[in-house]
C-alpha cells in the first residue's frame, strides 16, 4: 500500500484589518495638511502683514504636516516634536523621503518632549488634533505654553485646534464611512468634575474585521475660556478664535472667521492663534 502523506491546509485568507496600515487610516480620517498649511500660511500673513517661512509642528506624529509645508514653499522649513520614534520613523519612510531630497533637507524631527525643545525659534508653531489635551493639570499646560511661547520668534504665532459643543462631554460613537472602510471616534468615559476623558479610534472594514482601538487618548477636554486664559499667562499678547462659514446644506466652506458671539451646538471643532 502506498505510504499517505499529510495534506498541508491552506492558509487563512488575510482580513482587511490585518492588511491595512493603522498610519495611513488615521491620515485618511483626520488629517488635511494642505488645508492647515493654507489655513496657516493666511492667518499668519493675516496677523503679521507677511508670510511665515519657518513652522514647528509639536504632536508631530507621521510628520504629514511638516513635510506639506515644507513641499508648500522652496524655503520653508518644518521641525517636527514627538515623543513616539516609531511614529515618526513611519513618516520619514512614507512622507519624507518620497518627497525628494530638497524637501526632505528642509524637515527636521526631534523625539523628546515637546516643553523640552525650544530651538530653533520658528515663525509658527503649531498644536493639532486635540494633542495637547494630554497636559490634564493647569501647571502643565501652562508650562506647555510657555515653552511655546519662548520658542516662537519675535513675530511668532501659535495655532491650535479645539474641541466643544454639548456632544464633547457624552459617552459614545461617531461613525465616518469612507468607503473601504469606517472610523469610529469612541468616547468611553468623561469625568463631570475634572473633564477627564477617555477616547479611543476604532477603524471597521466591510469583511467585518477591525483594527480595535488603533489610537488610544487619555485626556481633560480643556474649555475655550480655560485656554485663551491660560495663553495670555503664558505671555501671549492676544488670542484669536475662529469659526467655520457653512453652505446653505450647513456643511464647512473650509472658510474660517473671527465671530463676536458664537451659538453653542452639538459639536464642533475649530482654530485658534495666540500672538506672541
Amino acid at each position: 500500500m502506498p505510504r499517505s502523506s499529510a495534506v498541508s491546509k491552506p492558509k487563512p485568507a488575510r482580513t482587511l484589518a490585518q492588511l491595512a496600515d493603522r498610519h495611513a487610516l488615521y491620515e485618511r480620517a483626520v488629517q488635511d495638511p494642505e488645508g492647515d498649511v493654507k489655513f496657516f500660511a493666511r492667518t499668519y500673513r493675516k496677523i503679521r502683514g507677511h508670510d511665515p517661512i519657518s513652522m514647528r509642528e509639536d504632536f508631530c506624529g507621521t510628520a504629514a504636516l511638516c513635510c506639506e509645508w515644507a513641499r508648500s514653499a522652496p524655503d520653508r522649513t518644518a521641525l517636527g516634536v514627538d515623543l513616539s520614534q516609531d511614529t515618526m520613523n513611519w513618516g520619514l519612510e512614507h512622507h519624507i523621503v518620497p518627497a525628494g531630497r530638497d524637501v526632505a533637507s528642509r524637515v527636521t524631527l526631534i523625539c523628546d518632549d515637546v516643553r523640552a525643545v525650544k530651538r530653533p525659534k520658528v515663525d509658527l508653531t503649531c498644536a493639532l488634533n486635540f494633542s495637547y489635551y494630554c497636559f490634564k493639570q493647569r501647571a502643565e499646560l501652562l508650562e506647555y505654553f510657555t515653552s511655546v511661547h519662548a520658542g516662537l520668534n519675535r513675530d511668532g504665532v501659535f495655532l491650535l485646534d479645539m474641541l466643544g459643543g454639548t456632544e464633547a462631554i457624552l459617552e459614545g460613537n461617531t461613525d465616518n464611512d469612507h468607503g473601504d472602510f469606517i472610523y469610529r471616534w469612541e468616547q468611553a468615559k468623561f469625568d463631570a468634575f475634572s473633564h477627564d476623558f477617555q477616547c479611543f479610534i476604532h477603524f471597521l472594514f466591510p469583511d467585518g474585521s477591525k483594527i480595535y482601538r488603533a489610537f488610544s487618548y487619555d485626556w481633560r477636554l480643556w474649555m475655550a475660556p480655560e485656554l485663551r486664559d491660560l495663553l495670555l499667562e503664558a505671555g501671549f499678547s492676544k488670542v484669536h478664535f475662529y469659526w467655520e462659514k457653512t453652505d446653505a446644506k450647513g456643511e464647512g466652506t473650509g472658510v474660517f472667521y473671527e465671530p463676536d458671539y458664537v451659538e453653542n451646538q452639538e459639536i464642533w471643532w475649530t482654530y485658534l492663534a495666540a500672538e506672541r
